[in-house]
């Protein structure tokens, strides 16, 4: 039973990332919970003993079986610092793909272990024949086939785990049979507290058109979004554009001759930046991102058939009138009739869809906000998931 684990490891590339509830909600608990991470950007968490294992000017490299296995070596070292110290956890949560767990069960082999799954590079994974005619990406077989080699210490680590763990059943579908077979899917919830609808955020006087990313960047079907704007405010001459986020690219993609993203979206939007139309807000604190969400009128969420965003989430939770990928990872998360699915590939598609959303009755569009929000507190909300966590942890 659970509330016999005193002692819970939790291993992540970045603290605390998808761990950050589970891990703050058992240690108040009671747990005795500990943080490995080679990287830090939110400071310290309650009841969290957090531990940095990597020197500041140290490369971080995890793309290659070399970063992977260098990434082990730091992590079973902090372990054994740790079993040295006498404290040795009952439960290890560790999210793979990075190398971190690979040798839990060298240091630790009578500890309980749970791995977290976020991508399984399939030879067939439908991103690779998504959009041939694509110019910022080239899924060439010798590519095809470095990503392949990316699953060598994830096969490891998900061969020798107690349970598998996939947030959704789009994730767990890529997957090999024999791996999936052993996988649970456990999402980690939105704060559906924390991201509501206010409509009294909306602005009075114009049409507020959102899109928030964490780097703009092919995957996000960014530059697609961007390619529209031009015709669609030139029909919609009262709608104002916000866009939110990084100028980075997080998945990889050919970079334009601007540099970035970023630069090339403001080279080709320059007279709507001039007109305020356009508005590049940057990264956005969580508590003005929750404010953006509700003050958005229509919300596009772009992607490929890919992992989705947790801003997908954080939009329902808000209520957002949506303008969504009709691809099947987004299917699977996203209210299927409250919805406005578009084939982002297609620009008249993209645009049609934007202005579907544009020109509904306010009344319309929240009352589909309504049901996307309610969607997201039954199906996606925190609480739900922080149960099936403790079930689990109680098998």
């Amino acid at each position: 039973m659970l509330d016999l684990v005193t002692r819970v490891l939790f291993l992540h590339h970045n603290f605390p990332a998808q761990f950050r509830f589970l891990a703050v909600h058992l240690a108040t608990l009671g747990h005795d919970v500990v943080f490995l991470s080679e990287k830090n950007r939110v400071g310290d968490l309650p009841g969290i003993r957090q531990i940095s294992i990597s020197d500041a000017g140290e490369p971080l490299v995890h793309t290659n079986l070399g970063g992977q296995l260098a990434c082990s070596a730091r992590f079973r070292k902090a372990m054994t610092q740790l079993k040295a110290e006498g404290w040795n956890p009952d439960v290890v949560l560790s999210h793979s793909g990075w190398g971190c767990g690979l040798d839990v069960g060298w240091v630790f082999p009578f500890a309980k272990r749970v791995v977290y799954l976020e991508w399984w590079f399939s030879d067939d994974a439908a991103d690779y024949s998504f959009n041939p005619s694509d110019t910022w990406w080239e899924y060439s077989k010798a590519t095809r086939f470095k990503l392949r080699q990316r699953n060598l210490t994830l096969a490891y680590e998900l061969s020798e785990a107690h349970v598998v763990v996939a947030p959704t059943q789009w994730q767990r579908s890529q997957l090999p049979e024999v791996l999936k077979q052993r996988c649970e899917v456990i999402h980690e919830g939105v704060d559906t507290d924390f991201f509501v609808l206010n409509s009294a955020w909306k602005p009075k006087g114009c049409l507020r058109l959102t899109y928030a990313t964490r780097g703009m960047e092919p995957v996000r079907g960014f530059p697609e979004f961007v390619e529209v704007l031009p015709e669609l405010l030139n029909r919609w001459p009262n709608v104002e554009v916000l866009i939110a986020g990084e100028d980075r690219v997080a998945y990889g993609a050919r970079q334009p001759k601007e540099g970035s993203f970023g630069r090339w979206a403001k080279a080709r939007l320059e007279p709507m930046l001039q007109k305020g139309q356009v508005r590049f807000v940057g990264h956005l604190s969580y508590q003005m991102y929750a404010r953006l969400l509700k003050s958005s009128h229509v919300h596009c969420y772009l992607t490929r058939p890919f992992v989705v965003s947790w801003s997908l989430l954080d939009a329902m939770a808000s209520g957002c009138f949506l303008v969504a990928s009709d691809v099947e990872p987004v299917r699977e998360v996203a209210h299927p009739t409250a919805t406005e699915w578009v084939d982002h590939r297609d620009p008249s598609q993209l645009l049609q869809g934007l202005e579907n959303g544009l020109c509904l009755a306010e009344s319309d569009r929240e009352a589909r906000g309504r049901l996307q929000r309610s969607h997201a507190v039954k199906a996606w909300g925190r609480e739900a998931s922080l149960k099936s966590w403790l079930d689990l942890l109680e098998i």
